[in-house]
């Protein structure tokens, strides 16, 4: 039985996932989207991770953003990796196997621009929730940004029954010590129980979905998401009380489209809503109209709003840079239901990004040559399209300058990592400051750009020299492709698209 983990699950390491919403290029449009002032980046800042899992969001942006990066993950693993990382990039790093608790007690921490927090709340004791918020208190600056994303009611409520069930298997019945087991055999449990039909399963309609799905998940996320001792669900409300003992001000979520209130609740939603004077009232009674269950919240410390003027002018100054070849969607779904964009604007606005071989641009001048189309509708479809990923914010032409050796030297290291694993799946743009997502195969065929390769059939003849080497063969509509000019023939395709398709927006986001 572990005792330093304060019943958080260590008996598996956590996944490679990356996140956006931990990005300050990212977090910084946020705040100007919702017309909050947010500091330039520049290298004196200094960025602080509270339990950084793997570290790969960490790393990334340690190394695609100017600055010193700190974080802490008290399973040792976890910061073993982080390290590992830090050091293929020579990013400014200390990352740390302390608690929370220690972290605080540090002597040797400076004061932060930022502190985040993905997913870790919830699942943690209402002890260690306290001291983090002594945390940011003690070390956050006036200014400052604080991240923080949990689960929430009302939209846990149908599913925190089950997993009481989950937990309960795991404490009283389980008979295995492996993670998979145990995971399993709580799954099974489980699912013999809602067979039997109970009350709480015939009551809540969404349950054997919610169930459903659930069981598909992979069990060592399944493992940390729902097995730990402590898990706290709060309503919105309740974590803004506690954060303001902090100094902290709510300023929005990390879901930029919300800024665009006629398009992420229905209108007769807006109608109540705009009743409300409350800010904070209003933003928990928005909760129930979407029934949202996970929030992802950025509060500054001491927020400073913007004039609508300096706003608009810097979004339309900001440049911006396509993640996707295809063309803008013409409608996107959200909350409010299906939106229709301006076709028009949208055509016009990818042509403008699409020039000069995918090259960032600002909207600036674009405005001026397009009278038809509104600041406002340019500024609206630029909010839409990062919310979709079709585009991201970009960091200024000094910082990506700057960044960019870092970038490289980690990239290099993912893509030699993707010869003999999938487990991580982003590389870094220092042109965006986060990670784009670039699967195993396209690392090694950027391996073989590297060592020289240009064809698609030169990189397809790599990347099958790599699998082939490991007696790996590639699965196609769930078939194994079982002889070698099977597989050739499906790297090259492969290849092909890439070389067509995804390697000009890697250009552009200067990845390679």
């Amino acid at each position: 039985m572990n005792t330093w983990n304060y019943g958080y699950f260590t008996e598996s390491t956590y996944t490679y996932g990356y996140y956006r919403e931990l990005n300050p290029t990212f977090q910084k449009f946020c705040l100007l989207a919702k017309g909050f002032a947010a500091a330039e980046s520049n290298a004196g800042e200094n960025y602080c991770e509270l339990g950084f899992g793997q570290g790969v969001s960490l790393n990334i942006h340690a190394a695609a953003n100017l600055g010193s990066y700190f974080g802490t993950d008290f399973n040792p693993a976890h910061a073993a990796h982080a390290n590992e990382l830090c050091t293929a990039s020579g990013c400014d790093g200390k990352f740390f196997d302390d608690s929370f608790e220690e972290m605080l007690n540090r002597a040797d921490l400076p004061k932060f621009d930022s502190i985040n927090l993905h997913g870790i709340w919830s699942w943690i004791s209402a002890e260690n929730q306290k001291i983090i918020v002594e945390f940011a208190r003690k070390f956050l600056k006036p200014g400052g940004i604080f991240y923080n994303s949990y689960n929430c009611y009302p939209g846990w409520s149908p599913a925190a029954p089950m997993r009481e069930i989950f937990v309960l298997h795991d404490k009283y019945a389980q008979k295995s010590t492996k993670t998979f087991e145990r995971v399993e055999e709580a799954m099974k449990f489980t699912e013999e129980l809602f067979a039997k039909n109970p009350a709480y399963f015939q009551r809540v309609p969404d349950a054997a979905k919610i169930f459903e799905n659930t069981r598909k998940l992979d069990h060592d996320y399944l493992a940390h998401e729902y097995f730990n001792r402590d898990w706290i669900c709060m309503y919105f409300t309740d974590v803004v009380e506690l954060l303001d003992a902090a100094k902290l001000d709510f300023v929005c979520t990390a879901e930029v489209i919300e800024t665009l209130e006629h398009l992420s609740v229905p209108q007769t939603a807006l109608d109540f809503l705009n009743k409300i004077e409350h800010p904070v009232m209003r933003e928990q009674v928005r909760d129930y109209f979407v029934n949202r269950q996970f929030r992802k919240d950025l509060y500054v410390r001491g927020a400073r709003k913007i004039s609508a003027y300096e706003r608009s002018k810097r979004l339309l100054d900001t440049n911006y840079v396509l993640l996707n070849p295809a063309p803008f969607p013409e409608k996107i779904a959200t909350a409010a239901g299906e939106i229709t964009l301006a076709p028009e604007a949208c055509k016009k606005m990818y042509e403008h990004l699409t020039a000069h071989n995918f090259r960032p641009k600002n909207f600036t001048d674009f405005a001026k040559n397009n009278a038809e189309i509104s600041a406002a509708g340019i500024e609206q479809l630029l909010i839409v399209l990062v919310h979709t990923g079709n585009i991201a914010p970009c960091q200024s032409d000094a910082a990506i300058k700057a960044v960019k050796p870092k970038c490289d030297a980690l990239n290099k290291y993912f893509c030699s990592r993707a010869k003999v694993s999938d487990d991580i799946g982003f590389l870094a743009s220092p042109v965006t400051g986060g990670g784009f997502g670039v699967n195993r195969f396209e690392q090694i065929f950027l391996s073989a750009i590297s060592d020289g390769k240009k064809s698609a059939d030169a990189l397809a003849d790599a990347a099958w020299e790599i699998l082939q080497a490991q007696g790996q063969q590639l699965i196609q509509n769930g078939n194994k492709l079982e002889t070698p000019e099977e597989n050739l023939a499906q790297l090259r395709e492969m290849a092909k698209d890439f070389s067509e398709k995804r390697l000009p927006i890697l250009k552009a986001l200067q990845i390679c």
